[in-house]
């Protein structure tokens, strides 16, 4: 299996590039002439920069940017590029370099291209000595770190101005030794999930996924908990469930193995703390299940107040036969749904399908599929849709447990809210695929609140991003909505890559009661806080100045 690794360098610069050349010059024979200039995806476009901006105008380069603007992997590949711009852009100051793809126009106030939050520099890393040179550099001249992937972080831990960033990226050709059925997969921390969904195909297993088929399958998408839950994950658990064993650097300079039989501290952190916050993850060992049969039902809807209100009236009622049963998906208010079970091969006339398709085709008049897909990357391709890229988004969200579906009066309570919520942003999704079924089997660091939760809610919401107001009402916006939820059920807790990016109580929210013993792990293995992040474990605070280009509310 090949994989590339860039640590990606960036410093605070108040002078010209000349001035800190020496270190740059030294860090880069270091690692043998390796250092890569982190130039902001839409450079090309521009004709004048603000600062020390690498790269060039270059028409025929802007004209791929424009193409692939919205496109998945470009923006995953690109070490310039994330996959929602704000990412990209000094918040706080609207500092930016970003276009109207349709125009080619910036979407600056001057028309120029700023840095932004994108990376100065980028290292490939091809060995574990190559991430213990950076943090000895990063150490010696007290560079702040951060950790990219693939560019998958609704809160932005992964961007940052004057930063030193570990970014893992991915290979096409992700070929590993062959795997038998029920013996474990170990993908690089680049490996993304299209690749891993080919793989486990082509071998006859099953290796459940998140969404977006660009995100890394072990870096992020199991210690950051980027969509660390999957469609199957009520009846197969969450990825850090599954989870045998990672290799790691430290920030110590060690280059470990982690799983139930050493480092066992740091196998519990890496299982649900949060990924770029213990050290460095080079790879993870992973089980693999065997490939299964997907029973699946799709309702498709035309949307208006009165079909949402009876769907998530219906869907809430029936949550918690649902989960029983197996059955696990998506549910969009104003759209539908897709519900899947990969532990039972269901018929169209069993109860559950039934009752659905009844309600859909006689109630809602709407479109009611049911089938049977022989895999998971079958399943996947046909009924798995992604999130918006390319544009500025964020969310807001919230685990719901079991007991507020099962009294009537507050079922009743949960669905008003979840519907006036829902007309006041772009995206509601009700993720009803908390690992209910699949229960609390131990040894993870996650919040305990996704064991006794039937659905998780999240809200979400695009804004113009040239303008700091209007940032700072979206980011209030969807604050102030969620203030109602977290009274509403103040001892659940909410997932931390999709949680409000100003989620208060953070520590208790996204952990609950595992967060002392991640913190002493934390210190432990990074004593001096050179992989601190915004509201990862031992945050220090938003007052740093590595969080500078983060906006107030």
């Amino acid at each position: 299996m090949k994989q590339t690794i860039y640590l990606v360098i960036a410093v605070a610069i108040r002078s010209s590039l000349a001035q800190v050349s020496a270190p740059w010059l030294e860090l880069n024979r270091t690692l043998d002439g390796r250092l890569e200039q982190g130039i902001p995806f839409s450079r090309p476009c521009f004709q004048r920069v603000s600062g020390a901006v690498a790269g060039q105008f270059d028409s025929s380069e802007c004209d791929f940017v424009r193409a692939n603007y919205f496109n998945h992997d470009t923006r995953a590949s690109t070490l310039g590029a994330y996959i929602n711009v704000q990412w990209e852009t000094c918040q706080a100051t609207s500092a930016n370099c970003l276009i109207d793809p349709s125009t080619g126009l910036s979407l600056s106030s001057n028309s120029t291209c700023s840095q932004g939050s994108v990376m100065l520099f980028g290292i490939a890393v091809k060995s574990a000595s190559d991430v213990i040179a950076a943090f000895e550099f990063s150490t010696k001249y007290s560079i702040p770190l951060v950790i990219k992937n693939t560019g998958h972080d609704y809160k932005g831990r992964s961007s940052g101005p004057d930063s030193l960033a570990l970014w893992i990226s991915m290979e096409s050709n992700f070929i590993p030794n062959g795997c038998p059925v029920n013996t474990p997969v170990g993908p690089a921390a680049g490996v993304t999930f299209d690749s891993l969904i080919d793989f486990a195909e082509d071998h006859n297993i099953t290796i459940p996924t998140g969404a977006d088929t660009t995100v890394g399958a072990a870096g992020g998408y199991i210690q950051l908990l980027t969509r660390l839950h999957s469609v199957l994950s009520n009846t197969l658990g969450l990825a850090v469930d599954r989870a045998l064993q990672f290799e790691v650097v430290t920030p110590n300079g060690n280059h470990i193995f982690a799983n139930e039989c050493q480092n066992q501290d740091m196998f519990f952190a890496l299982r649900g703390g949060g990924g770029g916050t213990f050290g460095v993850v080079l790879s993870v060992t992973t089980k693999a299940l065997p490939q299964r049969p997907i029973s699946v039902m799709q309702l498709g809807i035309n949307s208006s107040i009165s079909t949402t209100q009876k769907l998530v009236a219906f869907m809430a009622e029936n949550a918690l036969d649902m989960a029983n049963a197996g059955w696990g998906g998506y549910i969009v208010p104003n759209a539908g749904f897709v519900m899947a079970n990969p532990i039972t091969i269901a018929k169209q006339s069993d109860p559950i399908p039934k009752k659905m398709e009844e309600f859909a085709t006689q109630v809602l008049s709407g479109n009611f599929t049911f089938a049977i897909e022989p895999s998971y990357k079958s399943f996947f391709t046909k009924f798995v849709q992604s999130v918006p890229v390319g544009v500025p988004f964020t969310t807001t969200s919230r685990l719901i447990p079991v007991d507020h579906f099962t009294a009537e009066a507050t079922r009743d309570r949960l669905v008003d809210m979840i519907i006036t919520a829902s007309q006041n942003v772009t995206l509601p999704i009700l993720f009803a695929h908390t690992p209910f079924h699949f229960g609390d089997q131990g040894g993870t660091s996650v919040t305990p609140a996704w064991r006794n939760s039937l659905w998780h809610i999240a809200f979400a919401d695009t804004w113009d991003i040239s303008s700091v107001a209007t940032t700072r009402q979206t980011y209030s916006k969807l604050n102030t909505l969620m203030d109602g939820f977290r009274k509403f059920v103040p001892n659940s807790g909410a997932y931390v890559n999709e949680a409000d990016v100003y989620e208060t109580d953070f520590q208790d929210t996204f952990w609950g009661e595992n967060y002392d013993r991640l913190l002493q792990i934390k210190n432990k293995y990074d004593p001096n806080h050179l992989l601190d992040c915004w509201q990862c474990v031992g945050w220090k605070g938003a007052l740093d100045s590595k969080y500078r280009c983060y906006v107030s509310i």
